[in-house]
């Protein structure tokens, strides 16, 4: 302990002693030293840095760094192609038959040669090419709020079937139903042999069923941004949707009739047409995540409202028998009948929700490819092939 003492005073006293050693300058009062006899300190030369005004050096594609997610554009305008599928459509009751003429009811359900032509499952339709576009521009120079609207359109799809029967084929074609004079399971075919004197069936029948089917929509939001950094981007939206699909079905037949040796063509068709508009409410949010040149959208919206539902019902039979007449016909065929043509109206409650996802790769500041993926369900929606309608007692006179 005491040499620690005397190694600490002695480092004190070597550190004081210059200190104490040189007495501070003290110029005489009245007498100041010159201004060139006092010590100045080196002179040395400052050069300030190069200071560039060259834009900095940018980035190869694909290396753009992350940051803020920007608001865009006030205004903007996108255009997209659409490969859209649709879900089938059900057909419950059969419209065509095949059959022989030596069963006892030629093209009944139940007979042991007959076959279901159409429709044994439901119709696809396959691909639906069509057109999306979006619009909008913010409201403010913040972009915290901004008007956007959206409107797609597809084209309309149909889908045809023929069915043909003649002395050369071994089958005959008809329409089935279910009779309500015989209380029983009937075709077009079998009553004609069953009601009309001296029967013989047809020298020829064509049975053609036509469906068609097509879906467009709009919508118009209202959108706020709740964030925008850390690369995401979040809008909340509302707005009114509406959304229309127009879906039909025509069956027709035409036969060429053996009538006391005379040729009576005899023609029918039954159609049913389907109208469906949704207006609704909707609410929903979009979510931007953007990675350099990369970005990804994720929206889901959900509508509610109202789905009104038009159905309308039409057909016709015309004969052209020269022995009775000439041509006569009427209105209704096998499912139309004067007891249900018209058009009928339906109002339903439906939900409309959407959820899509889009990926997209910016080639320049206003220009980028994307691929995205929607999945689109209306609730409640009135198709023709639900609306025919199997009981019924068709007119086969000649």
């Amino acid at each position: 302990m005491p040499s620690g003492r005397l190694a600490l005073f002695f480092a004190w006293a070597c550190c004081a002693f210059p200190v104490l050693a040189q007495p501070a300058f003290q110029p005489q009062p009245g007498n100041p030293s010159p201004l060139t006899e006092m010590e100045l300190p080196a002179r040395r030369l400052v050069v300030p840095p190069d200071i560039s005004n060259d834009p900095p050096p940018g980035y190869p594609p694909g290396a753009m760094p992350m940051g803020i997610v920007e608001q865009g554009p006030n205004a903007w305008i996108n255009a997209e192609a659409l490969w859209w599928f649709t879900k089938p459509s059900k057909y419950p009751v059969p419209l065509v038959t095949s059959g022989s003429l030596s069963d006892a009811a030629p093209g009944v359900i139940g007979q042991p040669n007959t076959v279901i032509q159409s429709f044994p499952n439901d119709v696809t339709w396959g691909t639906f090419r069509g057109l999306r576009s979006n619009m909008g521009i913010w409201l403010d120079e913040e972009g915290t709020y901004g008007i956007e609207n959206t409107v797609f359109v597809l084209e309309e799809r149909s889908w045809n079937q023929s069915f043909v029967s003649n002395s050369s084929t071994p089958y005959i074609v008809t329409i089935p139903f279910f009779d309500v004079a015989s209380g029983g399971q009937n075709s077009l075919l079998n009553k004609m042999l069953d009601t009309t004197p001296f029967p013989l069936p047809p020298l020829s029948t064509e049975i053609t069923v036509n469906s068609r089917h097509q879906v467009y929509g709009d919508d118009i939001n209202i959108i706020k941004n709740i964030n925008r950094d850390n690369c995401i981007s979040v809008d909340i939206l509302t707005g009114v949707r509406w959304l229309q699909v127009v879906d039909a079905t025509t069956l027709g037949q035409t036969t060429q009739n053996d009538v006391n040796g005379l040729v009576v063509p005899q023609l029918g068709y039954d159609s049913i047409a389907c109208t469906n508009n949704f207006w609704g409410w909707q609410f929903g949010g979009r979510i931007r995540e953007q990675w350099g040149r990369f970005n990804l959208e994720s929206t889901v919206k959900i509508a509610l409202g109202g789905s009104q539902q038009r159905v309308n019902i039409s057909g016709a039979n015309l004969t052209n028998n020269p022995n009775a007449g000439g041509q006569f016909g009427g209105p209704g065929f096998v499912f139309s009948q004067p007891s249900n043509i018209g058009a009928y109206n339906f109002t339903r409650f439906a939900v409309l929700p959407e959820f899509g996802a889009k990926l997209a790769y910016n080639l320049t500041d206003h220009f980028n490819l994307s691929f995205s993926y929607n999945i689109l369900y209306l609730s409640s929606v009135a198709l023709s092939g639900n609306n025919f309608d199997k009981v019924t007692n068709p007119n086969v006179g000649f």
